[in-house]
């Protein structure tokens, strides 16, 4: 769909006339407020339907209503947005009007992913060069040198639970790059652990509880967050005291470069303080990692149900001189078109949620100020009017035209506008690499039967836990 002209494409291929929605100048206190789904029953019932299964509840609340409104013991109405134009006035055009919910503060402090205002855009200024996709390239090396000793370890034959293996290659690859630190293969199980429990604050189980209510599953994280901060604080104070470049090419690793830049004084915003740079390394180790874990665990998943599409990869990759390198970045067609087509059906963050400041209007109804907006990644990006065949893994779709015909925000794995993900060009790189690195020398048959999609709805989108994959060497 153009985001201009408000016309798409149907089933045929035609393009049609459809009506974008907008907020509108009317009165809004005199709107209604949006309807209760009524496939659903009962509103007091919603919490237990959607605690069984998020992902039906999702699709099943918005099956006919881009706007609708669900009720949860505890957090009380939630509104759901579902049209690419809607999250458009989320992320970007009214973005003022909406503010992050208070999960990610209570659980990260004050890092880049929860500060609002004038505090973000200093921290952005400082951080955004560092994610620009000519300095996240200089990782690649570093990168695949982790990616080549983690599957050096796989043997023909063995059973692998993809999730945790993909875990544990991603955070193999953040630790080095980001903070310069090479973890064990088979070791430092204290950090793997509490990089996996930092999920528990934000588990189903919880959403409904006030924020004090010490639940197990909070505990967890409490405990990982705190390993996880006493490591960055260690490792910070290691950079400092050997006293790090504040040039970016003589710094090997992100962490050594913010400290550079705190010793330079290039800054007088207190981001650069310990306790801030803790903060944005326990943000980035959750951030960081699960992204990219989500894309790869999925990607070869459907790669292994897609046996014509994962020829096409394959002879791809084996073209490659070697291991891929910086260099071949740009020539890894077929595994870029993978990778976004793996993020479009599996987003990792699968609902971005926001707070109306102030009582807006979707589609001719009521948002009062102090609602919970969500909007729904997983549904969007799976929209009929939108992407043809929508379930369905294509990524030969993408090509330059559809990408130029496509709503702005009918593909947002990543976000959008001003606070777009800084971390989108490490994640993308990341994955093209990993999988070229691993599909150079193996392929990885699921050994579940691929009827039903294995996602687990946690606060992102990741595997279901046990599901295993044959490693072959080719």
């Amino acid at each position: 769909m153009s985001s201009d002209t408000g016309e798409c494409a149907d089933s045929t291929g035609e393009v049609v006339e459809r009506e974008t929605p907008s907020a509108t100048d009317v009165d809004v206190s005199t709107l209604p407020l949006p309807p209760y789904p009524p496939n659903l029953g009962s509103p007091k019932l919603h919490v237990f339907r959607q605690m069984r299964d998020p992902r039906a509840f999702m699709f099943e609340s918005m099956a006919t209503h881009d706007v609708v409104r669900t009720h949860f013991v505890g957090m009380g109405d939630i509104v759901a947005v579902g049209h690419p134009e809607h999250l458009k006035r989320l992320l970007l055009t009214e973005r003022d009007r909406f503010s992050k919910t208070d999960d990610f503060s209570i659980a990260f402090g004050e890092g880049l992913l929860t500060v609002e205002g004038e505090e973000w855009r200093q921290q952005r200024d400082v951080l955004q060069p560092l994610f620009v996709r000519d300095a996240v390239l200089g990782y690649a090396d570093g990168m695949v040198e982790q990616m080549r000793r983690r599957v050096a370890n796989w043997e023909d034959g063995q059973r692998v639970e993809l999730q945790r293996e993909m875990t544990d290659m991603t955070l193999d690859v953040l630790f080095a790059t980001v903070l310069g630190r090479q973890l064990e293969l088979d070791g430092d199980e204290a950090i793997r652990e509490a990089a996996e429990h930092l999920h528990d604050w934000f588990l189903p189980t919880s959403w409904f509880l006030p924020d004090w209510v010490p639940t197990p599953a909070r505990r967890r994280f409490t405990a990982a967050k705190r390993t996880l901060e006493r490591e960055a604080g260690r490792l910070l104070d290691e950079k400092t005291a050997e006293g790090a470049p504040t040039d970016p090419s003589g710094a090997d690793d992100l962490l050594s470069l913010l400290v550079g830049l705190r010793q330079a004084g290039v800054t007088d915003s207190g981001m650069l303080t310990d306790e801030r740079l803790r903060d944005q390394m326990v943000t980035m180790i959750f951030a960081g990692h699960d992204t990219t874990t989500t894309t790869l665990s999925f990607a070869f998943y459907l790669l292994a149900h897609h046996p014509d599409v994962r020829e096409r990869f394959h002879a791809e990759v084996d073209a490659l001189d070697g291991p891929p390198t910086m260099e071949d970045v740009d020539d890894l067609a077929v595994t870029e078109r993978v990778v976004t087509e793996t993020l479009r059906l599996f987003p990792p963050v699968h609902t971005l949620p926001r707070l109306a400041d102030e009582t807006v209007a979707f589609d001719g109804y009521r948002v009062p100020a102090g609602t919970r907006v969500h909007a729904p990644l997983f549904r969007i990006q799976r929209d009929s009017r939108f992407f043809e065949a929508p379930d369905t893994f294509r990524p030969e779709r993408w090509t330059p035209e559809f990408r130029q015909s496509l709503h702005n925000f009918a593909y947002a794995p990543f976000g959008g506008g001003p606070r777009i993900c800084i971390g989108r060009e490490f994640a993308l790189l990341e994955a093209k690499l990993a999988l070229a690195t691993v599909g150079r020398e193996y392929e990885l048959y699921h050994l579940g039967d691929g009827d039903e999609e294995p996602t687990s709805f946690e606060m992102t989108t990741r595997m279901r836990q046990g599901e295993e994959f044959l490693v072959t060497e080719r």
